[in-house]
């Protein structure tokens, strides 16, 4: 492949990088305003300004534009999480929900908090090959997690990070009256 095939390949995932970020960021706009289940793939291409055909071409369907959301917000968190030694892993993943609290309430509001069991099991890694004493002592980690989480962000993420640590404390080792 010359230098012609080398530009046109860039050129294209250029172009698929731009309808994804389109039609990402039209789908969070319409949810803000519009039930989730309401939002056609039609209103989904119009907003986004591209055609359907580019919508299928880049996703399965609506909940497919969300999940690798999820995936990008995730990866952003683990790159962060790498590049500082010594962070406590559920510190962490808790300031990146606070972080990006405006996503993790839409997505709360619509009714998606599945997707955010579905990311934090696989933020702690739950894979289905693990033998089962890992698998399920990975998926325990994760429950507690998503329960904490769950429960803060149905509660509207009223309380910062350092306040829900300070709450697990307490949790765990009453203070004695």
């Amino acid at each position: 492949m010359g230098q012609t095939g080398v530009i046109c390949c860039m050129a294209v995932y250029e172009n698929a990088t731009h309808v994804r970020t389109q039609v990402t960021a039209a789908l969070l706009k319409l949810m803000e305003t519009r039930p989730y289940q309401a939002i056609s793939i039609s209103d989904l291409a119009s907003a986004a300004q591209v055609s359907r055909s580019s919508v299928y071409r880049n996703f399965a369907d609506k909940d497919d534009v969300l999940r690798r959301y999820l995936m990008k917000l995730m990866e952003e968190w683990q790159q962060d999480f790498d590049a500082t030694p010594g962070q406590d892993f559920s510190d962490s993943l808790l300031r990146y929900f606070y972080t990006n609290r405006n996503f993790y309430l839409l997505l709360y509001r619509s009714g998606l908090s599945w997707m955010l069991h579905e990311n934090i099991k696989n933020a702690c890694g739950l894979k289905a090959d693990m033998p089962p004493i890992l698998a399920y002592g990975t998926a325990s980690i994760a429950g507690a997690l998503f329960g904490w989480a769950d429960e803060w962000i149905s509660r509207g993420m009223n309380e910062t990070p350092e306040e829900l640590r300070e709450l697990a404390k307490e949790f765990i080792q009453p203070k004695k009256t």
